[in-house]
């Protein structure tokens, strides 16, 4: 009770070092313990990628293309329509008529189109797909529109489909990666503290190693009251509740050395 006492009497000394030990260490014990929970959490975080294939349209400018843009996005199997930018619309020719052996300038490009490009939804089965192309021909016109092929949104080469699987990947480890780094500085902070006060103590009572007791039993304390509130979200990983408390055990023998001022 002692040494218990001593070490609250350091914490409520210095609130501030006091606080986040507790803090990060209830935050700690609770990210081991309830990981699947964490992880769960995590992946509902980013949201899922739901777009398909998809194709660019271009449209005579007397039509209404947000009108058409807007119609087209409400159809079932239809994840998203963009607007083309006008550099963009010019770049879209430019392949067309590239593909067709046709070399053209962007000064000889007299375009009055606007361009749609329609994403579809993940996994629709070509003739849903089909039917949506048929569906804006009909919308607009035969004679209004030209559909581009059908493309694949290769999600490899997507650098935000990438960092959102990194993400998922390496999200919670790397959460866990910092709340431990916190962990350790306010585990160090509240360390100073005790080396000064156990100095003191071992110097007029007859007591060794008053540094090292003083941790065990206060963050023996508060890896109890962190391993109770875990419990709160339901049965926590045991497993992993013992790594932990290796990780606090650790913690505590980084007290176990001796310290001596030296007289300057």
């Amino acid at each position: 009770m002692f040494y218990l006492t001593q070490f609250f009497k350091i914490l409520f000394k210095s609130p501030i070092r006091g606080f986040f030990l507790f803090f990060f260490s209830i935050i700690l014990v609770f990210s081991i313990g309830q990981k699947a929970y964490l992880e769960e959490q995590f992946t509902k975080m980013i949201p899922e990628n739901k777009a398909g294939d998809y194709f660019y349209a271009l449209i005579d400018s007397s039509e209404s293309y947000q009108t058409v843009a807007r119609q087209m996005g409400m159809l079932p199997g239809v994840f998203k329509v963009e607007i083309l930018s006008e550099t963009q619309i010019k770049e879209e020719v430019k392949n067309v008529l590239g593909s067709l052996q046709v070399d053209m300038t962007d000064t000889s490009l007299d375009l009055n189109y606007a361009g749609l490009k329609i994403i579809y939804g993940k996994e629709l089965k070509p003739r849903a797909k089909e039917l949506i192309r048929d569906y804006l021909t009909h919308l607009v016109g035969e004679g209004n529109i030209t559909l581009g092929a059908i493309k694949t949104n290769d999600q490899i080469g997507d650098k935000r489909a990438q960092f959102i699987n990194l993400i998922k990947t390496w999200g919670y480890s790397l959460y866990l990666f910092i709340i431990f780094i916190f962990w350790v500085v306010s585990l160090l902070a509240v360390r100073v503290k005790i080396v000064e006060a156990s100095y003191l103590l071992e110097n007029y009572q007859r007591k060794r190693k008053i540094g090292l007791k003083m941790a065990m039993n206060g963050l023996t304390l508060i890896f109890i009251i962190s391993v109770g509130v875990t419990f709160i979200l339901g049965m926590p990983q045991l497993l992993n509740l013992a790594v932990a408390l290796a990780i606090f055990i650790a913690g505590i023998f980084t007290h176990a050395k001796a310290h001596y001022w030296e007289s300057r």
